[in-house]
């Protein structure tokens, strides 16, 4: 009796097909190779793996071991997009977000993140609360942009922890709470996100939740500095985010990862404090307390 013939249509030779490229991929168990990646991809996703048809899109869309296509990215994504593929549905929002090979639409996106939000997708969830928090598209909303930043921390995505502590910390779209600040701050920092790291410099710092120590706050602040909180704060601050603009000010004001400024510090906590944020009008008119004391004894010595 003859071997019987292979069906290269089934879900399972596809489904193994995707996972060899997969690991060309990632580099697991051979080397990483992008070439052979799509190649696998390509096969699986020609026999229908959805998975597979929104990897496609990816290594289009950003580039990853292919000259970048939005055309080839659209197409594989809108495929992944109708067998319901979470990640597929939050990409293409991306691309309709950015116009990246069609005409920029946040609508469009906004459809799309909600359906992958409502399958249960951080990534997507974070991009509602995003929505919320800025007021794109929707009326703007910091009770909503909190009820999805949380269901995303829920789902372990670790800057939707830092988002849920800070919100706490806040007291902006929910109730003050230092002991659940410090517990999502903290988390987040364990799953490496950068800001919560130097969020709990910041709470060492000014005794939020814990203990008062400087000495925690700066070790906590260099590894944050060192890993370029400075720049990811200063362009959230650029963006009119409050909490960036007091964080930013505070770095100014310390000389901590960026030149010593009372000009650019005072500045950047005015800009928070016209939002409401906590604390900034205290650290405000402590340092404008202050320049005004060195002001007078500059002009008596002269």
């Amino acid at each position: 009796m003859g071997e019987r013939p292979i069906d290269t249509g089934s879900p399972s030779v596809a489904e193994e097909q995707l996972r060899i490229g997969l690991d060309y991929y990632f580099g697991n168990h051979v080397r990483q190779s992008y070439e052979e990646a799509e190649k696998w991809f390509i096969r699986a996703a020609e026999q229908g793996n959805p998975d597979a048809q929104c990897m496609l899109g990816r290594m289009y869309a950003y580039g990853r071991g292919v000259e970048k296509d939005y055309s080839k990215a659209l197409y594989n994504f809108g495929l992944a997009v109708q067998k319901d593929v979470p990640l597929a549905k939050f990409e293409l929002g991306l691309m309709y977000q950015a116009g990246k090979g069609v005409e920029r639409s946040l609508e469009k996106a906004a459809i799309l993140w909600n359906s992958a939000a409502e399958d249960g997708y951080s990534r997507a969830q974070f991009a509602i609360g995003l929505m919320y928090d800025y007021g794109e598209i929707v009326s703007r909303s910091r009770e909503i942009a909190f009820e999805w930043y949380m269901k995303a921390a829920e789902n372990e995505l670790p800057q939707a922890m830092y988002k849920v502590g800070i919100r706490y910390e806040e007291g902006m779209g929910t109730v003050q709470s230092f002991p659940r600040a410090v517990r999502w701050i903290r988390e987040a920092a364990e799953h490496g996100e950068i800001r919560a790291i130097f969020e709990l410099g910041w709470m060492y710092y000014f005794g939020i939740g814990m203990d008062r120590s400087e000495a925690q706050a700066k070790r906590l602040v260099d590894i944050a500095v060192e890993r370029g909180v400075v720049e990811m704060i200063t362009d959230e601050a650029k963006g009119n985010d409050p909490y960036a603009q007091l964080r930013l000010g505070w770095l100014y004001e310390m000389g901590w990862g960026v030149e010593r400024s009372s000009m650019k510090a005072l500045s950047w906590y005015i800009g928070a404090k016209i939002q409401g944020t906590y604390r900034a009008a205290e650290l405000a008119e402590n340092l404008s307390s202050r320049m005004l004391a060195e002001y007078d004894r500059d002009s008596a010595k002269s």
